[in-house]
């Protein structure tokens, strides 16, 4: 089994290779990997930057069995630049890699429990979606500073689960299937910078919702699942891997108006 996946040296992507066992893995990351088996290739790559992700593409196999696009970002001294490698890249590499998946083969997306709300605010991502290309969705983002400055990890996220759905389309067409998993707080070394994002007392909060942060593997697995195991008439799903936090706001069994954010929000009002 040939599998690509981004992010792969640290945190969910380097519990994801390391459930991953004696597949073939190229890794797609800044950084290499601590300890890497025989079996796992490491490829430099800036997924802020469309020509280093090209000359990526350009060292992997001509034939794959799955792609995963698990790195991302939570903050950049620009706002495009999270938009770039959490989306640009991730829709960049999807599609060149959609043709080289054999029968049957996935995509499986991280997006984030930020942007299950992307339905409702669709009409606003529909201009970056409709970009055709990297480059041009860049040029719209530089366009649009002040949109994303505002919170532009929450908008790519929104924008990596509206494209998952979207992509199933084509994914049909070529006999593959192409998924998202949204994950809650997890354990890595970069929730620090989320919950800088979010603040402490929301973070405690959402945690205490469902008893603890996930940890790397507890979305690893999902991952896993989506990307090599035979469910091959599951394609164009988000897939919540929050403990069951996503269902109790749904539900109405967990109080977001009682969150610290809510409350905040009210007294300024």
């Amino acid at each position: 089994m040939k599998l690509v996946v981004t992010g792969g040296a640290s945190g969910v992507g380097q519990a994801l290779v390391r459930r991953l066992g004696d597949a073939d893995i190229w890794i797609l990351d800044l950084r290499p990997p601590a300890t890497a088996a025989q079996n796992v290739r490491f490829v430099h790559t800036d997924l802020s930057d469309r020509a280093a992700i090209d000359h990526a593409i350009s060292g992997l196999p001509e034939q794959i069995d799955g792609l995963a696009n698990v790195a991302g970002i939570a903050r950049a001294d620009q706002p495009e630049a999270v938009v770039a490698v959490n989306f640009l890249a991730l829709r960049h590499l999807s599609e060149h890699l959609m043709d080289r998946l054999r029968q049957g083969g996935s995509i499986v997306n991280v997006s984030s429990i930020a942007g299950r709300d992307w339905h409702a605010k669709y009409e606003g991502l529909r201009p970056l979606l409709d970009t055709p290309d990297y480059d041009e969705g860049l040029d719209w983002c530089r366009g649009h500073h002040d949109l994303l400055a505002r919170d532009p990890y929450t908008f790519s996220k929104r924008m990596v689960t509206a494209y998952s759905l979207l992509a199933a389309r084509r994914a049909l067409q070529a006999d593959v299937r192409i998924n998202c998993v949204s994950p809650g707080p997890v354990e890595t070394p970069l929730y620090p910078e989320f919950e800088a994002l979010m603040g402490k007392a929301q973070s405690d909060w959402t945690k205490a919702q469902t008893g603890r942060a996930a940890t790397p593997d507890d979305i690893a697995e999902v991952i896993d699942m989506l990307l090599t195991r035979p469910c091959g008439w599951l394609n164009g799903v988000d897939i919540p891997v929050d403990g069951g936090y996503s269902a109790g706001i749904q539900t109405g069994w967990i109080d977001f108006t009682a969150s610290p954010a809510m409350l905040q929000k009210q007294r300024r009002r």
